[in-house]
């Protein structure tokens, strides 16, 4: 049976387009409106195809500011061509000029993962095991390919609402993704979720990603990251991520059912020959079965998210339509030389703005 389309939406009134001059066929097919994201080397506007009136997402690059570093935006863009999945947010179709290129991308209006558990009135762990399914229906399509995502987050997972009240998600900023040939040594993603592997630089693979949703299915089920700091620093995080060590704190975790916790453990191993493949995943009786309870877990989910994850913030907000904009290939290779700086010199005056590994951007470190 064929996926219900989204929720339709009355398309309101595009904003007068006050950019630069628009590829002819781009003009041509689509009306373009306002911006609803920037960063710097890109810039997201709203679009609508002037034939079916569909809703678009129109991201544009500035090829002027990418000099000597094309093939980063070039990998990205390769690896959205050969994607398509009901799981994953689409390439609709790109324009090229001398000076811009153009990528008609899939819009999400539904928030992102967090927004989803917010929004609720009811959520269970049924609801959670749905939400990892699509997650790792993506991650398994995508490792059959050999891609790895390597920034798996709850902001790049989008929220697609259907007139059934159903929901799904789309993994959507392939940034960081690459095709994998062999080992991985280059230190990057998002603090919280980055796998022991990538920070002892032994060399990784695809189930860095594994590692990533094990650590979102521990979120979504108690609101808050299995490794966390109480001082916010950052050798004690990753030194609990590179020995594993996390708990299942009572009371929070005393009415989660057994085969969730065992799933997870399974999710987060840090030999990456013990931790579960994608399709492993997708295998496990609480995600393929009846497992997963029923019981409301949304109060409390909800309360600890707000309190981690400061789910009203600007940062968050950020999340979904405007991060396909600020969390570009580029925009992370510009975060990495302040990590890069800190790193390696710790006496030299830090990168301005200094960025914290306790914020939620991706990062290349």
């Amino acid at each position: 049976m064929p996926s219900p389309k989204p929720r339709g939406r009355a398309v309101s009134p595009l904003a007068i387009y006050d950019g630069p001059a628009l590829h002819d066929s781009l003009a041509s097919r689509y009306s373009v409106g306002r911006i609803l994201g920037d960063g710097n080397f890109a810039v997201v506007r709203e679009c609508v195809c002037r034939k079916t009136r569909e809703e678009y997402a129109l991201k544009i690059i500035d090829k002027t500011k990418c000099r000597g570093k094309e093939h980063m935006i070039e990998s990205e863009v390769s690896i959205l061509r050969q994607v398509s999945h009901p799981n994953i947010v689409s390439l609709i179709e790109e324009f090229h000029t001398p000076t811009q290129l153009y990528l008609v991308m899939e819009l999400v209006k539904g928030g992102d993962l967090f927004d989803a558990i917010a929004s609720a009135t009811r959520y269970t762990e049924k609801d959670a095991s749905s939400m990892v399914r699509d997650l790792t229906s993506a991650l398994d399509y995508l490792h059959q390919r050999s891609i790895v995502h390597r920034d798996i987050k709850p902001e790049n997972l989008l929220v697609v609402e259907y007139p059934n009240d159903s929901k799904s998600l789309k993994l959507g900023d392939f940034g960081l993704a690459v095709e994998v040939t062999e080992p991985l040594y280059t230190v990057c993603g998002t603090p919280t979720y980055v796998a022991p592997e990538i920070l002892n630089e032994s060399g990784y693979g695809l189930k860095v990603d594994i590692w990533a949703t094990g650590v979102i299915t521990y979120i979504l089920l108690c609101g808050f990251p299995p490794f966390v700091s109480a001082t916010n620093n950052q050798e004690e995080l990753f030194e609990q991520i590179l020995r594993g060590s996390y708990e299942f704190h009572s009371p929070y975790w005393d009415d989660i059912s057994d085969s969730a916790r065992e799933l997870i453990v399974q999710m987060i191993q840090v030999d990456q020959d013990k931790r579960f493949s994608a399709q492993e995943v997708l295998d496990h009786p609480w995600v393929s079965d009846d497992e997963a309870l029923d019981r409301n877990l949304h109060l409390r989910v909800s309360h600890k998210l707000d309190l981690h994850f400061d789910t009203n913030g600007p940062q968050h907000k950020a999340a979904g339509i405007t991060l396909m904009a600020q969390v570009t290939a580029l925009d992370k290779e510009k975060h990495s030389l302040c990590r890069e700086s800190e790193f390696k010199d710790p006496t030299s005056p830090p990168c301005s703005p200094r960025l914290s590994l306790f914020t939620n951007s991706s990062q290349v470190f």
